[in-house]
C-alpha cells in the first residue's frame, strides 16, 4: 500500500530527471533506415545517431522534430512528450498532420499555465501577430515544455497539465508521469512509492536501482 512519507525527505531525494531522449544512449542496428517501429532508438522515444546502422536512410519521427522545435538547433524529445507522439503519429510524414495551433490552446489552457507562467492568454496581442510570429512564440512554448530543453516545467500529456520538475517526473518504462516520491525498481520493473524506502513488492533499495534510464 503506497502511504505519504516525511516531506522533510524531498530536498535530499528529489529525482534529478534526464531525458531518456537523450540521442546518444541508444544505437540501432536497422538496415532499412528504421521505417518500422522495431527500431530501438524509435521504442526508446529518441533519435537516431551516427553511429547507427540506418545511416543517411533513417526514417525515426525523432530526427524530424524541427516541426515543433524549430530549425536552428536539434532537440529531443521530452519523455512524455515522446510517448504521446508514438501514441498520436505513425511515421516522421504524420508529424505535420499534428495542429500545433491546437496543441498551444490545450497547453495554455491547462489547470497550471496561468499560475506557472504568470500568464494568460493574451488573445487581443496574440491576434495582432502575423504568421511567422506566431511560429516563432508556438516553437519556443514547444521547446521550453515537450523538449530535452524542459528544465524546471514540462507539458505533461499524461495529466493533462504543465509539471513542476521537482514534483513529478515521466517514467518511460511504466509509460506515466510520477510524483517525485515514486522511484522505478530494476528488479520489479516497476514502480514503487516512497524516494528512501525500499521497493514494496521485493525489498530492493533505491540506491540499487539505476534512475537515469528511465527518465
Amino acid at each position: 500500500m503506497w502511504f505519504d512519507e516525511d516531506q522533510q525527505t524531498k530536498s535530499n531525494n528529489i529525482v534529478t530527471e534526464e531525458n531518456s531522449s537523450d540521442e546518444e544512449t541508444e544505437k540501432c542496428t536497422c538496415r532499412k533506415g528504421c521505417s518500422t517501429r522495431s527500431c530501438s532508438c524509435f521504442k526508446n522515444g529518441s533519435g537516431c545517431n551516427s553511429s547507427c546502422g540506418c545511416n543517411g536512410t533513417c526514417r525515426n519521427m525523432f530526427n524530424h522534430l524541427e516541426y515543433f522545435f524549430g530549425k536552428d538547433e536539434k532537440y529531443s524529445a521530452h519523455p512524455c512528450f515522446a510517448q504521446w507522439l508514438k501514441k498520436t503519429v505513425k511515421n516522421a510524414d504524420a508529424l505535420q498532420m499534428i495542429d500545433r495551433e491546437k496543441l498551444r490552446q490545450r497547453i495554455i489552457k491547462s489547470e497550471n499555465y496561468p499560475e506557472m507562467f504568470k500568464d494568460d492568454d493574451n488573445s487581443k496581442e496574440w491576434k495582432k501577430k502575423n504568421e511567422n510570429e506566431k511560429l516563432i512564440d508556438i516553437q519556443s512554448l514547444f521547446r521550453n515544455l515537450m523538449s530535452n530543453q524542459a528544465t524546471d516545467l514540462y507539458y505533461s500529456f499524461c495529466q493533462d497539465d504543465v509539471c513542476d520538475s521537482g514534483n513529478d517526473w515521466h517514467c518511460a518504462i511504466c509509460r506515466r508521469c510520477m510524483d517525485w516520491r515514486v522511484w522505478h525498481c530494476d528488479k520489479c520493473n516497476k514502480c514503487s512509492w516512497g524516494s528512501s524506502l525500499p521497493c514494496e513488492r521485493c525489498g530492493d533499495s533505491n540506491s540499487d536501482s539505476e534512475l537515469s534510464d528511465y527518465f
